[in-house]
């Protein structure tokens, strides 16, 4: 499969290095990962009737159609041992093994997780880049925390992982997991972002095909922060998301802060929707809102430390914030937005406040 096409938006220099050791396959993916620092703070809505246009161009972009994915064929293996620490509150967990369209070699995981008392509600929860749910090893993510306290209150639990991880391996080169050969000649760059996409809707359509859920709401850390954005910005059936550490938009970014390929792919996010549209995107309508939090001490990214030491951090949060605000007001969605800057979570995390003090509150509350 060429690739020549994918990178055209890399400097000159780089193209001819391409062109010259293409047959060297990871050349070619490094150099399509290269960070284009490029302005996303406009927007590309003016008026309600944009924003279905606007999120019909994303998905075409991405998947060559005028619809999400619709196909629900995982592989669902009941009952397993569950991945977490025991817990009486986990009823059953079950293993999701979802299959990649166009290769019969990757499938992608997630875990189902039912309470003991459930609530008829679903929290789809993406937790970024890892690769197990028990937050022994990795505590500070609280990632197993968080899992417990959702199903403490009831929700149903499907915990997404990022793609290729299996229970077995565990692949976070997100350049060369983003240049997955799918079958196309010369595709679009964009097509890459179905990769991380994909596992999430998928399983979503398996389950709404099963339960009648009175709500889909979606919380992400991390990469997972990124999911939630995207996921909710195309998917209106996710009504309240919530993303920690997952984003901002790519002018303020810096440092650790830049994130992997399927962040700031240009052919989306300068060409089509930058990161405040998908905010706006992801927070429309009726009973939607999206809640953002960023770890002001995060040592990963988004957070003070990462951040261009040449601004000022807090008016800049508060610039693209009220930005977002601004423009859902215009649309006549005020409320349906918050950005929230975390003083409490020590590192990269979803914290004690960010679940018991806004996550489960707003969830609680509908």
């Amino acid at each position: 499969m060429t690739r020549i096409k994918w990178c055209k938006q890399v400097p000159g220099i780089l193209v001819s290095l391409l062109f010259l050791w293409q047959s060297i396959d990871v050349v070619g993916q490094n150099a399509c990962c290269e960070f284009i620092p490029f302005d996303d703070r406009g927007f590309h809505l003016a008026t309600a009737a944009d924003i279905y246009g606007k999120r019909l161009e994303i998905i075409r972009t991405i998947w060559g159609t005028d619809r999400i994915p619709d196909r629900s064929d995982i592989s669902v293996i009941p009952g397993i041992a569950s991945p977490l620490s025991p817990n009486p509150i986990v009823s059953r967990v079950d293993r999701f093994r979802i299959p990649v369209a166009h290769t019969d070699a990757i499938s992608d995981l997630a875990y189902f997780f039912v309470p003991a008392q459930r609530n008829n509600r679903l929290v789809l929860f993406c937790p970024g880049h890892i690769c197990k749910l028990k937050d022994e090893g990795n505590p500070s993510h609280r990632i197993e925390a968080t899992i417990i306290g959702l199903l403490s209150a009831g929700f149903d639990v499907l915990s997404v992982f990022m793609p290729h991880i299996s229970e077995d391996t565990c692949d976070l080169d997100h350049c060369r997991i983003f240049y997955t050969d799918l079958g196309y000649d010369n595709p679009p760059m964009t097509y890459g972002l179905r990769l991380f996409l994909d596992p999430t809707l998928v399983s979503l359509n398996y389950l709404l095909k099963l339960n009648n859920y009175r709500d889909v709401n979606m919380v992400g850390l991390s990469g997972g922060g990124w999911t939630t954005n995207l996921v909710a910005a195309l998917d209106e059936r996710v009504r309240l998301s919530f993303s920690v550490a997952g984003s901002m938009p790519v002018y303020y970014r810096h440092d650790g802060s830049i994130g992997d390929i399927e962040q700031f792919v240009p052919g989306l996010y300068r060409d089509i929707a930058g990161y405040p549209d998908l905010y706006v995107l992801g927070a429309f309508g009726e009973g939607r809102k999206q809640v953002q939090i960023l770890n002001r001490n995060d040592d990963c990214c988004f957070g003070i430390r990462q951040h261009d030491p040449d601004r000022n951090y807090d008016q800049d949060c508060n610039s693209f914030e009220q930005s977002v605000k601004e423009k859902l007001n215009d649309l006549g969605a005020r409320d349906h937005y918050d950005l929230v800057i975390d003083k409490e979570a020590p590192n990269h995390q979803i914290s004690s406040f960010a679940l018991l003090g806004i996550i489960l509150p707003c969830l609680l509350n509908e």
